[in-house]
């Protein structure tokens, strides 16, 4: 094995940056030839940690008391909206980079695989601040907001709807019965609040549709919706399954976030 602190250092940005295991590996050994022994020294190397016996869903859940943002009132689900987030400009310059990166979007699938399906027909663009130091400040502007560690977020996504396009109802958690879970969560575990912000208006279509809540959600430039896909207990809610609908006028782009409930470090 070649360079062993390099890869390890590679392993370690991924493994913190929402990749999952099975996908990390499987790129050492694509890309760097690395062996079954060669990943267990890198494991080793990065000393990454393993899930906690207890997990205070409750304290997840208390969040949203502190999130300074208007809630929308529904019995048992935590969902708000922060208004001017970010300015036109800032916006701008997301949408002109997810303009320049985004390829087409993928759905879960047990083998973690880069699986196209005409259930989700957007684009999406990973917005690591690793690769882009510009945005984080907006990465810690997100995560301030939430009052949540930033070791429990997955990178920023960018994702462009393009006229006619969508992703049709899905929930942002992984059932914990499903071969899914086991492939998604085994770092970092399940996902907990989603902080999804709008970068542009869009006159007709493209609403964020919440069905169970009865919401649909028109995009406003510089406006974030963010809610708990959790009870209280740490069970999943299923009250937020939701759906782009398709933007019929013009392009919808939005930037998504998701936070864990444990951190690898």
């Amino acid at each position: 094995m070649d360079n062993p602190s390099f890869l390890a250092a590679h392993l370690m940005r991924m493994a913190v940056s929402g990749v999952t295991k099975s996908s990390a590996v499987r790129h050492l050994k694509e890309e760097y030839n690395c062996t079954d022994q060669d990943i267990k020294i890198l494991l080793k190397m990065c000393s990454l940690k393993s899930k906690p016996k207890h997990i205070n869903y409750g304290e997840f859940y208390r969040i949203g008391n502190k999130i300074e943002a208007t809630k929308i009132k529904y019995p048992f689900t935590q969902i708000y909206i922060k208004e001017n987030f970010i300015n036109q400009e800032e916006c701008q310059t997301l949408i002109d980079l997810i303009d320049k990166t985004a390829t087409p979007s993928s759905v879960a699938n047990p083998k973690d695989e880069q699986m196209l399906s005409d259930y989700r027909t957007s684009q999406t663009s990973d917005l690591s601040y690793l690769r882009y130091p510009k945005l984080f400040n907006l990465d810690y502007k997100i995560t301030e907001l939430m009052g949540l560690n930033p070791l429990l977020s997955e990178v920023m996504q960018g994702q462009k709807y393009a006229i006619g396009q969508y992703y049709k109802k899905h929930c942002d958690f992984f059932d914990p019965w499903s071969k899914e879970h086991k492939v998604y969560c085994e770092w970092m575990g399940q996902r907990t609040w989603t902080f999804m912000l709008y970068l542009n208006d869009v006159y007709n279509g493209g609403e964020t549709y919440f069905k169970h809540l009865k919401l649909k959600i028109k995009p406003k430039q510089g406006m974030a919706v963010i809610w708990n896909n959790l009870y209280r207990n740490g069970l999943p809610n299923g009250k937020t399954l939701h759906e782009a609908l398709p933007p019929e006028s013009n392009p919808k782009y939005i930037i998504t976030k998701w936070f864990r409930s444990w951190s690898l470090i």
